[in-house]
């Protein structure tokens, strides 16, 4: 028993000498800024947070345009993975929009006119499986399961959005067994308001 103990305080004084506590553990808060491809900056306050478990970019967003006036996007949160490096607003007719992770298994996507009025939208398994369209379909999914994944893959310059969706079947016998859909989204050219289009088995 005394070897035990002589060799987990060992184990112990080597964690701490090799691994600072600021490098197992962070809480952190700082600003960056990206340049962006139809002009103005993206402002991003990041708080920055991790622990054994895992590690979190909670961001809050702000635009300021070509006029230096800058408008409040909303908020989005990395977790498990590092914020993407070069986060771009893209113009679509007379819309901005903006996309980002909401968090592991979801996104959202953020649209505003010149009024600088941002609203958000959340793509998730959650709002997928709300909808009429889903619902019409009769799919064999699960309504919450960790596995449920929905992630915007591409918004193009007409204003379709495709996002991939994973998801747990329903009354599945094996753990790893899970269905997968391409949903279709559309952002209307006159309102700016986004809604499911289509789905797509894969």
């Amino acid at each position: 028993m005394r070897i035990l103990n002589c060799i987990l305080t060992f184990l112990l004084f080597g964690l701490i000498s090799c691994n600072s506590t600021d490098e197992i553990f962070t809480d952190e808060n700082y600003q960056d800024t990206i340049g962006q491809d139809i002009g103005g900056i993206l402002i991003r306050d990041i708080h920055h947070y991790n622990d054994f478990n895992s590690f979190n970019y909670d961001i809050e967003y702000s635009y300021k345009d070509k006029n230096d006036s800058i408008s409040k996007i909303g908020k989005g949160s990395f977790y498990g993975q590092q914020p993407t490096e070069n986060e771009q607003l893209i113009r679509i007719g007379k819309w901005f929009v903006f996309k980002t992770s909401g968090d592991r298994d979801k996104d959202f996507i953020f649209i505003s006119d010149s009024n600088n009025t941002w609203l958000k939208y959340e793509i998730s398994s959650e709002t997928i499986q709300q909808n009429g369209l889903w619902k019409e379909q009769n799919i064999n999914a699960q309504k919450a399961n960790w596995d449920n994944v929905a992630k915007v893959k591409q918004i193009d310059n007409n204003g379709n959005v495709t996002v991939m969706y994973e998801f747990a079947k329903n009354k599945r016998i094996f753990s790893f067994l899970t269905g997968k859909r391409k949903v279709e989204y559309k952002i209307n050219l006159q309102t700016g308001k986004l809604s499911m289009d289509n789905i797509y088995e894969l």
